[in-house]
């Protein structure tokens, strides 16, 4: 136990000379005497309440104020943060008044956070195969079962630290160590090999041969009066509103560089921020996919005058004393300093995360607009993580990244990859792979679900990045197929058990156990950036899945594209977002357009991502023949109303929020030998079966469904068609919308109601969850549709269902009601 608080016993000799003490002095030297002479204990490891004296030893009285009351209060009250949330630094300050005068004293009091005190029943088995001769180090941690079933990843305390040389070919080594802070053992079986293991080696040919080649966004174009059409205009209208001497302004301070008069950024991006600068990195992105999507002059001048001023921050930032070439922030390098100290947020703020959007930016400019200037800062920046971060030992490294919030880092091993597959310079490479965060990716290995207590959106960009590090590696190295297998179980267990009805995860934007999700309804869930992150990792993972996965991941975006992302933006030219999308009884929403917090960052961009991953083709390889052993596809994923122009097929596409059972395919040119087209998951028979009816030129033709496994993907060959070819047809497909329920899991009563494509809501200004009797075998009898709109009434309870998308501020909704009894 740690003595908080000491009181000297006041003995007679010192009641004396306190006495003639005050008698000598004036009131400014007793309140200062009174100041040295507090005492509040060893404020070094701080874990129970403090006493904090009022009353000083000539009599001052003492008030006490703290500098983070979530952490100490001023009457000395202590919460301790959770276990792995990290330990805070609190400035206490001691004001002392006698008579008129006064004096401060501050203490610098550090509150450890919680012991671990999990309970488990089950460790998770380590078994790694490594190089024979070579050095390795052992994970940091590992999945465990708790005693109340809970799945988590725990860190790991190893016996001499995680730095170790393998044997010759054949060794094995066992490792001891114990979960952090606990005497729980935990054991790890190690292999050496002389050569990459061959199934592995397999398996990154099977994955990494990558047949699926995805069509840029920039090749479609949408037309017409839809949702998403109209999100798009909107936020290319606000784009052109946007003051880049605003975004520049804190890059421009610390440099050194005039600022322009600019007026500063609010909320994230403030002066006394330190997140300041991620916004304008999203906005650099959101330019250069505004550009590519419309190909407006206008945005792309302000692209480039962004991109230029940064470069001119970068050189004067390598022009100051004390500060390394490369180096580009709105701040200076002290954030990166204090993380390898691991000092805790909230005294820094993820100081790689806003290096990450500022990276991305400049991709995003050399990829979609061209800007080559874009792409030589971004080498700049990759150069520098390099030579700071390869100092640097793993075990410092994961610590670092393990850290909550402050190690938050974004998706700097996606971006890092990604210029790699610019610059070919394997320092970049080397410096993303430098990103790999035991604390997510060795439960994945495991395969086990134990995101729980995972902050979501810090973690899916990690995801992201380990598919794009898989293509940058290729079919030589073996890690490629380790990269791929835990990506692929993590976003199957999202997909499978963390997601709300609109295509949402994450509540008070962390993960929870799997299939908990009636038990958290709330204000506070489906973080928008979450949800934009997801879609970016099943667009990324598609070209390496299966045709069931890939059918799988097409559903998930249209669910949560047209249910989350769609529905996150304000109906005004604003620019503003959702941060979450409630899912409590009479929630409504709430846009950010003045905090500049990272879904405001995200969503600017979002609108411009509605065709990412929409269409592929499908190159030579025989994993994507169809029946008729052909060797090229075009393959649709999603039907955006919009034109698509590509080398390989040339197109238009009709569909109607209002009717989006009914989709028209004008093909003028295709250049493959067949057309794969997909068939939502919301469009079957009353078996279940995948439902579409389908004309060519106003024939109908039997709809066939691909090879086994392929069932959901409609295949048309010019051999089904009698043509030697493809191209110069109308293609017309009805599916079949209808009433759905989506069930909590863990509370079957609670649903959400979808019809087609749309998760619905109920209006309603209750605060309570509504009753609306459904049958689950047939919904569609308990509704009655408006003819011509998307408004649906429930015949029992005359409450009106309206598309998430289309509740605008403040008006109250219910996404989940109570069907059953």
């Amino acid at each position: 136990m740690i003595a908080i608080y000491r009181k000297e016993p006041v003995t007679e000799t010192h009641a004396s000379q306190s006495a003639s003490t005050r008698a000598d002095a004036s009131d400014a030297q007793l309140a200062e005497r009174d100041a040295e002479l507090l005492y509040i204990g060893n404020t070094g490891t701080v874990e129970f309440d403090l006493t904090l004296p009022t009353r000083g030893a000539n009599g001052s009285g003492i008030i006490w104020s703290s500098s983070d009351d979530r952490w100490i209060r001023p009457d000395g009250a202590v919460r301790q943060p959770e276990y792995g949330r990290g330990d805070r630094d609190v400035t206490l300050t001691a004001t002392v008044r006698h008579g008129e005068a006064t004096a401060t004293r501050a203490f610098h009091v550090r509150v450890l956070e919680q012991a671990n005190r999990i309970r488990v029943s089950e460790v998770f088995p380590i078994d790694a195969t490594v190089r024979a001769g070579a050095s390795f180090d052992l994970p940091m941690y590992t999945a465990v079962r708790a005693d109340d079933g809970r799945l988590l990843s725990q860190r790991i305390d190893w016996q001499s630290g995680t730095a170790r040389m393998a044997g010759p070919d054949g060794w094995t080594g066992t490792f001891h160590g114990v979960i952090d802070r606990t005497d729980i053992p935990v054991t790890a079986t190690v292999h050496a090999r002389s050569d990459d293991p061959a199934i592995a080696r397999n398996r990154t040919s099977d994955a990494a041969g990558n047949n699926l080649v995805p069509i840029p966004l920039s090749h479609v174009r949408l037309t017409g009066d839809g949702v998403l059409a109209g999100n798009q205009a909107r936020r290319l209208a606000f784009l052109r509103t946007v003051d880049n001497d605003r975004l520049l302004v804190e890059f421009r301070r610390a440099s050194g560089l005039d600022t322009r008069g600019a007026q500063a950024m609010t909320g994230w991006d403030a002066p006394d921020s330190l997140l300041r600068g991620h916004t304008t990195g999203h906005c650099l992105s959101a330019y250069a996919l505004a550009y590519a999507t419309s190909g407006d002059g206008t945005i792309k001048r302000k692209l480039d005058y962004v991109v230029d001023s940064l470069a001119e921050v970068q050189r004067a930032f390598s022009a100051k004393p004390g500060f390394h070439p490369g180096f580009l922030s709105a701040y200076a390098e002290d954030q990166f300093d204090q993380l390898e100290r691991y000092v805790p947020y909230p005294t820094i703020w993820a100081p790689y995360y806003t290096l990450h959007k500022i990276l991305a930016g400049l991709l995003d400019a050399w990829r979609w607009a061209g800007n080559r200037t874009a792409l030589d800062v971004a080498t700049g920046i990759g150069d520098w993580v390099y030579a700071r971060l390869s100092r640097l030992p793993h075990e410092q490294l994961q610590r670092m990244w393990g850290m909550y919030i402050a190690g938050e880092f974004g998706g700097m091993n996606e971006s890092l990859a990604d210029l790699y597959g610019f610059t070919h310079d394997p320092g970049h490479l080397a410096a993303a792979r430098l990103f790999d965060n035991d604390r997510l990716m060795v439960p994945m290995r495991q395969r086990v679900d134990a995101l729980g207590g995972l902050h979501a959106n810090q973690h899916i960009p990690q995801v992201i990045g380990w598919v794009t590090l898989a293509r940058a590696i290729g079919e030589s190295r073996d890690d490629a197929a380790h990269y791929l297998e835990q990506t692929r179980f993590f976003c199957d267990a999202v997909l499978a058990h963390h997601l709300y009805a609109m295509g949402g995860t994450g509540k008070g934007e962390m993960f929870h156990q799997p299939d908990v999700i009636g038990a958290l309804l709330a204000d506070d869930t489906a973080e928008s950036c979450a949800t934009y992150n997801m879609l970016k990792l099943t667009a990324a993972l598609a070209p390496y899945a299966t045709a069931d996965e890939r059918r799988r991941y097409a559903d998930f975006a249209e669910l949560a594209t047209v249910n989350h992302i769609a529905a996150s933006t304000d109906h005004a030219p604003e620019g503003g977002s959702t941060y979450f999308m409630p899912t409590q009884p009479g929630g409504h929403k709430d846009f950010d357009a003045d905090e500049n917090s990272c879904c405001h960052g995200t969503g600017l961009e979002s609108h411009f991502y509605y065709a990412q991953g929409v269409y592929y083709v499908a190159r030579d390889g025989d994993s994507t023949r169809d029946a008729a052993g052909r060797r090229s596809a075009l393959i649709v994923t999603r039907y955006l109303n919009g034109t698509l122009r590509d080398p390989a097929a040339d197109l238009d596409v009709m569909v109607r929020d209002e009717d989006p059972g009914h989709v028209t395919i004008d093909v003028k040119r295709l250049a493959v030998d067949a057309l794969r087209l997909h068939v939502p998951a919301w469009s079957v028979d009353g078996q279940g079966r995948p439902k579409a009816n389908v004309r060519v030129d106003g024939e109908p033709i039997e709809a066939r469904y691909g090879t086994a496994g392929d069932g959901g993907e409609l295949v048309i060959t010019p051999d089904a068609l009698g043509r030697d070819a493809l191209g110069g047809m109308r293609i017309e497909l009805a599916f079949a919308p209808r009433m759905r329920l989506i069930p909590a899991p863990d509370r079957p009563e609670l649903a959400a109601v979808t019809w087609g494509p749309y998760v619905l809501a109920a209006l309603c200004d209750h605060d309570q969850l509504l009753d609306v009797p459904v049958d689950a075998a047939d919904p569609d009898a308990a509704f009655e549709r408006k003819p011509g709109t998307l408004r649906f009434t429930h015949r029992s309870a005359g409450l009106m269902f309206v598309p998430l998308f289309a509740i605008d501020r403040d008006r109250p909704y219910h996404l989940y009601v109570r069907t059953q009894r």
